[in-house]
């Protein structure tokens, strides 16, 4: 099985891809799905869906819960139905916090076997049994000025993720219908829809309901990852705190507030400092790869739900003194034009979900 999802050259799109295909990207707060299909060579969208994880677990619209099977196979179906979704193909995106993904440099000669070596490395970094997860890795390319310092070293992205996830979610996307779905963790369907290989390195910040997180690419694989607890379900807490309101209440307000009513230099100053501290270390990480590579970031893609928050951007822009980038995947693929208005503001939140989707058609 390939986690990772070999970016560059994974699957071709011939088995199922005309068909159409489904990414499925399951959150701690929602659930969201991205149907494409090959339309005489065109990467078409069909549909897309989300819904809110939080009423099905008895909670809020917008809190991170733990669902168990049953709560996540309605979900799912209802997902499916509401969107209208005709594809029996899909992809799923494993979440990070089922998984295990680091970068590690092994003392190696070129022509060394490093498949052994791997698995020697892996027992010192993943923190569970190799029996417990299922293991992937790739060599990575490293930069001229790395090369230089790592004379004698050769890069390693390691993958993992738990047995025990990847059994449940074969069991969830049986009771959906969908064939026998690949999976690859959600770094790489993020990486995969933003990639552009006019942009060699390329730096993602993904805000979710509960964490945060840093992805650093060169040529469409992940070299870097960082990752935080900041998130849209916490900057939720933290509004309904300062304006003493229920969650409810401050998750609408979060998306609705007009810069011209009172309350909204509360909201707007409860919501940043919720990411502080997460906007700061991703500058020192950015930084620190940069001196030691001979990358440079200019702009920065900002992505996941946390993204629509108004001022969001214009707060990280701030913060890493960087030009940012709403990220809008469906530039990828075609739809109507008069959806185009939508897809720029849906943009951030389906990145992992089309990223999924279009792993079958390349």
């Amino acid at each position: 099985m390939s986690l990772i999802g070999n970016i560059l050259s994974s699957v071709h799109p011939a088995e199922g891809a005309s068909n159409g295909v489904l990414g499925i990207d399951i959150g701690s707060s929602s659930m969201k799905v991205v149907e494409l299909q090959d339309r005489k060579g065109v990467i078409t969208l069909v549909t897309y869906g989300e819904v809110q994880l939080g009423p099905y677990a008895g909670k809020q619209v917008g809190e991170s819960v733990v669902l168990d099977p049953k709560q996540e196979q309605e979900a799912l179906i209802d997902v499916i139905r509401e969107s209208a979704v005709k594809a029996r193909k899909a992809v799923f995106a494993m979440p990070l916090s089922s998984s295990f993904v680091t970068n590690v440099s092994i003392e190696a000669d070129a022509d060394a076997d490093l498949a052994a070596m791997v698995r020697v490395e892996a027992r010192k970094v993943i923190p569970a049994s190799l029996s417990e997860v299922t293991l992937d890795w790739a060599e990575v390319d490293i930069s001229k000025k790395e090369e230089k310092e790592e004379s004698g070293r050769r890069n390693v992205l390691i993958a993992a993720i738990q047995n025990s996830a990847l059994e449940r979610f074969k069991v969830l996307m049986q009771f959906a219908g969908m064939q026998q779905p690949p999976t690859e963790i959600e770094c790489f369907s993020t990486i995969r829809s933003l990639y552009n290989s006019a942009e060699p390195d390329v730096a993602i910040i993904d805000i979710g309901a509960v964490s945060s997180k840093l992805y650093i690419a060169r040529k469409g694989l992940l070299m870097r990852m960082y990752r935080i607890r900041a998130g849209g379900a916490i900057a939720t807490k933290r509004i309904s705190e300062v304006l003493e309101v229920d969650f409810e209440k401050a998750e609408e307000l979060k998306y609705t507030a007009d810069k011209q009513e009172d309350n909204f230099a509360d909201i707007r100053r409860a919501h940043h400092s919720s990411y502080d501290r997460a906007f700061r270390e991703f500058n020192q990480v950015l930084r620190e790869y940069e001196q030691k590579t001979d990358a440079t970031f200019g702009t920065i893609y900002l992505s996941g739900g946390g993204a629509l928050f108004p001022g969001v951007d214009a707060h990280l822009k701030e913060a890493l003194d960087r030009e940012v980038v709403l990220a809008n995947p469906f530039t990828k693929v075609a739809y109507p034009a008069f959806m185009e208005d939508t897809m720029r503001e849906i943009g951030p939140s389906f990145t992992v979900a089309l990223g999924a989707a279009m792993r079958m058609f390349e």
